[in-house]
């Protein structure tokens, strides 16, 4: 149910000239969720209504801890922001670097394309708990680690299309990947994006979504799981 109420005027201009109105049209998907059931569902930014009025100012955004008091508890969330190591804005020459509205025009493309992987690089409690609508789980250990998990090596390369032997890969099949994980100091999914390199993985390939979860979130972005819009005390 979409909760940002946007009228049809506002909106005209930008869908189908550039992938800003994703965000407000949403992108209808089918997808198989961490317990292998079947599920519809609207990726789309979701914002309360309330949070519409609030006006854009210092004292209201930037005040204290980023939010002034009279701005609404749902259009409010808190972060930890002391974890992880911050990474590069690009990570290599020929992978490009995604944010949301790529990630979204990503998933639309997907739906009509089996060549398209959304992958979530996280381990799989990670994966299961909170995910990006129509993710797939392949753990950044199945390719980085390889000889410590040879089997999950192997299961992830057929998934990506990769046929072949060490040092004979064969990537004319291999899927446009785009990775994630937890956020811009998340190393798992640039751990595995540079694996991949070293395999021979085409870069062009290869796209990034460096703001991982947290800016998925931090943007309202639909998740797999429902966001918690109870009044904080």
């Amino acid at each position: 149910m979409k909760l940002l109420a946007i009228t049809t005027a506002m909106i005209a201009p930008l869908i189908g000239a550039n992938i800003i109105g994703l965000q407000y049209k949403g992108v209808s998907i089918e997808y198989i969720d961490a317990h292998g059931i079947g599920k519809n569902i609207t990726v789309e930014r979701e914002i309360d209504p309330k949070c519409l009025y609030v006006p854009i100012n210092n004292d209201m955004i930037w005040r204290g801890d980023y939010a002034g008091l009279e701005v609404p508890n749902e259009c409010k969330s808190v972060f930890v922001t002391s974890v992880g190591q911050i990474q590069p804005a690009k990570i290599h020459p020929e992978v490009e670097t995604y944010a949301e509205l790529e990630i979204l025009d990503f998933i639309e493309k997907m739906q009509k394309s089996s060549d398209m992987l959304l992958i979530d690089t996280r381990t799989e409690p990670w994966y299961i708990y909170r995910t990006i609508p129509g993710a797939i789980n392949i753990p950044h250990t199945s390719i980085s680690k390889s000889k410590i998990f040879p089997d999950d090596f192997r299961k992830a390369l057929e998934i990506l299309g990769v046929k072949g032997k060490p040092g004979e890969y064969n990537f004319s099949k291999a899927k446009t990947l785009a990775l994630f994980c937890n956020g811009a100091w998340c190393g798992q999914s640039p751990s595995m994006i540079k694996a991949l390199l070293i395999l021979g993985y085409p870069a062009e390939k290869i796209k990034w979504y460096r703001g991982g979860i947290h800016d998925w979130l931090a943007m309202n972005m639909t998740s797999t799981r429902y966001r918690n819009r109870s009044k904080r005390k």
